[in-house]
């Protein structure tokens, strides 16, 4: 089968799922179609905060942290709140702005677009006030900002990036060139991660916990028995190298693009 109607049947079963009205699937398969490019990997973590009894940075103000909710736009499912976030806030305050839109729903509350775990923190701290930029993003544009801060930082699970690309181009029908260019990623790997969705449910929930490693979770995609793979390198440890060769005369021919 190739990946222009791999694509269009997988973005077709998981819309149906996960009852997502699908708008245009010819954006993804046209994509999936064109010549791959060069893009640059995401950058390192950026600096995670500012400096509490500093004046906030041009261009954002400073909004009562009770005055914030979360919003349903974020790419990180995880709660987990790591410890050096906030020994490093505990020590420094917040030196990156939130990103903010005003709620549809009440005019005197904020939605946040990124930074939900600082807004966690401020909570846990008893800070009064965090440093935030307002803006009018839509839902498409929102999300994009969340996936491109989450993957700056590094810790968003191969799923979670996976989910993203999709609701990017089928929930909000956005343009795949927005996509690659804010993430800097390549049309090779936006189109990788989302062929792990079509993994088994096992499967995808040992590569969202950790349990299988991000490149792991790639040699799974040209195994002709995904599971079994997977299987031996949770049971067995195995290294990448030892399940590439492990993956060896088995796998799947290629798809061109």
């Amino acid at each position: 089968m190739s990946l222009s109607a791999w694509l269009t049947r997988l973005i077709s079963d998981t819309c149906s799922a996960e009852g997502i009205t699908l708008r245009e699937t010819s954006t993804v398969v046209e994509f999936a179609r064109k010549p791959q490019g060069h893009g640059a990997a995401a950058t390192a973590l950026a600096d995670e905060i500012i400096p509490a009894r500093a004046a906030p940075p041009a261009g954002a103000t400073m909004v009562p942290t009770a005055a914030l909710m979360p919003s349903n736009l974020g790419t990180r499912q995880s709660e987990d709140l790591p410890e050096e976030l906030l020994a490093d806030i505990v020590k420094r305050g917040i030196r990156q702005p939130l990103r903010l839109r005003r709620a549809a729903s009440d005019a005197g509350r904020y939605e946040i677009i990124c930074g939900y775990r600082r807004w966690r923190v401020a909570q846990r701290l008893g800070l009064a006030q965090l440093p935030a930029a307002i803006c009018s993003d839509e839902d498409g544009p929102a999300v994009l900002a969340s996936l491109v801060e989450n993957l700056r930082q590094g810790d968003l699970s191969v799923i979670e990036e996976a989910q993203a690309y999709f609701r990017l181009l089928t929930r909000y029908a956005m343009d795949i060139a927005a996509v690659t260019k804010a993430c800097e990623l390549d049309r090779q790997h936006i189109v990788r991660r989302m062929r792990l969705l079509g993994l088994p449910p096992r499967l995808r929930q040992l590569i969202a916990t950790g349990a299988i490693s991000a490149d792991h979770a790639d040699l799974l995609l040209d195994a002709t028995n995904p599971e079994g793979l997977a299987d031996a390198i949770v049971a067995e440890h195995l290294s990448i190298e030892t399940a590439r060769q492990r993956l060896g005369a088995v796998r799947k021919p290629e798809t061109s693009l």
